[in-house]
């Protein structure tokens, strides 16, 4: 695989979304963060007052009201992601293609593609669509999609189907057997040679930077990283880099969210997996809190409720403020998408995106000022938290991807913490818990690793006294920072399972 080769719905749903990993729901939330307006304690027979209702609903549906945005028109206010750039000064012309009327149901017969294909391609086509990509992300339960584009352009590009039943029999194929067949590599093959001749055509209505010819090599080169080709999977970055620069950057895209979600998730898994700089974003953006109530984040004053301001402070550190507000921003997340789960309602996209991506792109400009051999509680607090970013917005539900250069810094304060001073207040220890768990649950999630991080866990919540806790006990720890209860809970409940066994085993 080498790339050289070539608004809104509605925010509310009838039904609640359903956990990960088979998990049960639990009806009774409570977080200690009793500051933040937006916590509350739900149950099922639980009345809410108005005053509760109001603030979920400021919090959950967030933006509802406000107007579409029309994408010839210059970028909404409130966007980090293109706020921070110019304005197109005209528009790409786009080709001329089929629309496909909306489908009444799932029938695989509705689907209008640009080639007349055999009924098992027709079936991996309806596989995409309707099994897999809906569940690629779990975050997404509780996320409010833009409208999908995807279907439009089956209509009138060769390659994009191509495309999608390599993605859709790799997919099949990994799960299955660990590896990819000889049918994926030539539904690959046929995509490379559609993309080469989108790519040669130099006429201003033709495919050569659509939006469906980026979608092609944004998923070769995501399909790339799962199948462990750094090597692809880097060039196809690199063009598809090239093909956002000849829009005109990456606000020129902003008219169709899921592409431009993601370009940005491939960018920032491949800087998190290799340790390079992202190619957008990699400075000259805004490091104000995006996400987090502004009378919350003027000063570092205002942070001094939040357990991270202490934890910093009394580890002698000058809290960072980008830090603090990059953490209230995700402290503010998480409370959001724990309370969408109970209520059943949805996060509007826009907020969700708009977070993430502002959050690991700055997260990853401070990983950068820092040398790897450097384990302060600052780094700690954004690795653990880059460690959090990608559960929630990188990692597909069912592939593995390796972020070899996360997990080897992770790896490294873990070393760290079974050598540091036994002295070191709780605050830390609780704070580096947290860590642990995050990097369990996140990269650290193969079998060579366990046996050092059941031991560090073990250490860790024997300094805390906490050795015969329970998993209620340890949940209350974890929760203390940054953790979505319905999406974490069940790993990590999965992980302390590991360590009550590992302590029973040493008694």
């Amino acid at each position: 695989m080498d790339a050289s080769h070539g608004k809104r719905a509605p925010a509310a749903t009838a039904t609640k979304p359903r956990a990960p990993c088979g998990a049960k729901r639990t009806p009774k939330t409570e977080r200690p963060h009793d500051s933040n307006p937006f916590i509350m304690i739900t149950t099922p027979s639980a009345k809410i007052d108005a005053a509760a209702r109001r603030q979920i609903r400021s919090h959950v549906m967030r933006g509802k009201n406000r107007k579409r945005v029309d994408p010839e028109r210059n970028v909404a206010l409130g966007s980090w992601i293109n706020g921070c750039q110019a304005p197109p000064t005209a528009p790409v012309k786009m080709p001329d293609r089929v629309v496909i009327p909306r489908r009444v149901g799932t029938e695989i017969s509705h689907f209008q593609l640009v080639d007349a294909v055999d009924p098992h391609r027709t079936e991996l086509v309806f596989t995409w669509f309707s099994v897999i990509k809906q569940n690629m992300y779990p975050i997404e339960a509780v996320i409010q999609p833009p409208a999908d584009p995807w279907l439009d352009y089956l209509a009138y590009d060769r390659a994009y189907l191509q495309c999608v039943l390599f993605a859709t029999q790799s997919f099949l194929d990994w799960r299955r057997d660990g590896r990819i067949g000889e049918l994926s590599f030539q539904h690959l093959n046929a995509a490379m040679q559609s993309l080469r001749q989108n790519l040669a055509k130099d006429d201003h209505t033709a495919l050569t930077a659509s939006d469906s010819t980026m979608a092609v090599v944004v998923t070769l080169s995501m399909m790339a990283e799962v199948l462990h080709d750094g090597t692809a999977a880097g060039n196809h970055l690199e063009a598809l880099f090239h093909l956002v620069q000849m829009r005109g950057g990456i606000h020129a895209v902003q008219h169709n969210p899921q592409l431009q979600t993601k370009i940005l998730r491939a960018d920032l898994g491949r800087a998190i997996s290799t340790g390079s700089k992202p190619l957008f974003f990699s400075d000259g953006f805004s490091w104000d809190p995006y996400l987090a109530p502004q009378s919350r984040t003027p000063s570092l004053a205002a942070a001094s409720k939040h357990t991270i301001f202490h934890v910093l402070s009394r580890a002698n550190e000058t809290p960072d403020q980008r830090l603090v507000n990059i953490y209230l921003d995700l402290l503010e997340f998480s409370l959001g998408a724990d309370i969408a789960y109970q209520t059943g309602k949805k996060i509007e996209f826009d907020p969700f995106l708009e977070t993430l991506v502002s959050a690991q792109y700055r997260l990853l400009a401070l990983r950068d000022e820092h040398l790897e051999s450097e384990h302060t509680t600052g780094t700690i607090v954004t690795l653990g938290m880059l460690a959090f970013t990608t559960t929630t917005f990188l990692q597909v539900q069912g592939l593995p991807v390796n972020y070899d250069d996360l997990a080897r810094r992770l790896r490294g304060h873990l070393v760290a913490f079974q050598q540091a001073d036994i002295e070191e207040g709780a605050e830390l220890t609780r704070l580096k818990l947290w860590f642990l768990f995050m990097a369990a649950i996140s990269v650290l999630t193969e079998p060579e690793d366990e046996g050092m991080l059941l031991g560090v866990a073990g250490q860790l919540l024997a300094r805390l006294g906490m050795s015969n806790a329970s998993w209620a006990n340890v949940r209350d720890v974890l929760r203390e920072h940054i953790w979505v209860d319905w999406l974490h809970m069940p790993c990590g409940q999965i992980f302390f399972g590991k360590i009550i066994a590992q302590n029973n085993l040493l008694r």
